[in-house]
């Protein structure tokens, strides 16, 4: 890769992060004018006929206003997202495990943390509205028992990633487990239609016949909630490479230390390698060397503390005697 290459790649995730304010601010105005629009103009859903009529507001109601629907605007839109963010975490695990790169790990990891938050609350206002609805707060039926099984892998999914210490390793099983686990999040989506004897509404379909007035928040709360989405992800995706970039550095650190310790155990050693050498030279040396401070004793010298023969003291009485 040239150098043009390399800026245009690093320029790339620079324009993504500048679209994040845009996109959050956007997200949240378009949720909160749902949710406005939703509790002012959209109607109440009609529910079952009323025994009597009541007038409410100068109009004759025959059947039950339904608030608990209300919820669907809300509700739809954060379940969407997560199986939105989901996909894009599934698509980089299937990078990572294509390209062996930490980046993508890194994506789908942040992309799966982002799935949970949204996982989270659409499990929360499905419950309020199956209590609201059906008047228990749990019902077996195949659209929640699926989602809760998608809520259960990903929850999995950070269980087993806190479970293996290796980098490696703890990449390669987390992609493949984050791509099984997507697996269940069509068949959430579809159950409803493949179980026609499911209770669970079904909300995307041809003849569902929304008026506009209950149409348009709709589609306000569900392109704003993707807008959230793309924004907590790419603000958490932000937050996780700082933080797999400072772990880098200190692993480096950490790394330079340890060697610097070695390379000084080492010349220690070799310190203490050449003292011994050097004392282990020189020892024979002095072994053989005469000691300066002895004085060899010569063979017929006078042996100390005695006095000397008349002969050896007087020259002239030797000299006489040979002659």
């Amino acid at each position: 890769m040239d150098r043009n290459d390399s800026t245009r790649a690093a320029a790339r995730p620079a324009l993504w992060d500048r679209c994040v304010p845009f996109a959050l601010v956007a997200g949240t105005l378009l949720v909160i004018a749902g949710v406005v629009w939703t509790f002012t103009l959209a109607p109440f859903a009609q529910g079952a006929t009323l025994s009597e009529p009541v007038v409410i507001a100068g109009q004759q109601i025959t059947t039950k206003l339904l608030l608990s629907q209300k919820i669907f605007y809300l509700h739809v839109p954060v379940a969407v997202a997560s199986f939105a963010v989901m996909a894009f975490a599934a698509f980089w695990a299937v990078r990572f495990l294509m390209t062996g790169e930490r980046r993508y790990d890194i994506k789908s990891k942040t992309a799966m943390e982002v799935t949970l938050v949204f996982v989270v609350a659409t499990m929360i206002s499905g419950d309020l509205w199956t209590r609201f609805e059906w008047g228990v707060w749990w019902v077996w039926e195949p659209r929640l028992t699926t989602y809760f099984i998608l809520m259960l892998l990903v929850i999995g999914y950070f269980i087993l990633r806190n479970a293996i210490e290796d980098p490696e390793r703890r990449a390669r099983f987390a992609a493949v487990f984050g791509i099984v686990a997507f697996v269940d999040a069509p068949i959430s989506f579809m159950i409803t239609r493949l179980v026609p004897s499911s209770v669970h509404p079904v909300v995307f379909r041809t003849d569902s016949g929304l008026p506009p007035m209950m149409l348009t928040p709709f589609l306000l709360g569900l392109f704003g909630m993707l807008l959230v989405a793309f924004a907590l992800t790419r603000i958490a995706l932000r937050v996780n490479t700082d933080a797999a970039e400072v772990e880098e550095l200190k692993e480096r650190l950490e790394e330079q230390d340890a060697w610097r310790e070695r390379a000084a155990a080492d010349e220690a050693l070799e310190r203490l390698r050449a003292a011994g050498a050097k004392l282990s030279g020189s020892g024979p040396a002095d072994a053989t060397a005469p000691d300066a401070t002895h004085t060899p004793e010569v063979v017929g010298s006078n042996p100390a503390g005695m006095s000397p023969s008349p002969d050896a003291a007087d020259p002239s009485t030797s000299s006489s005697k040979e002659a």
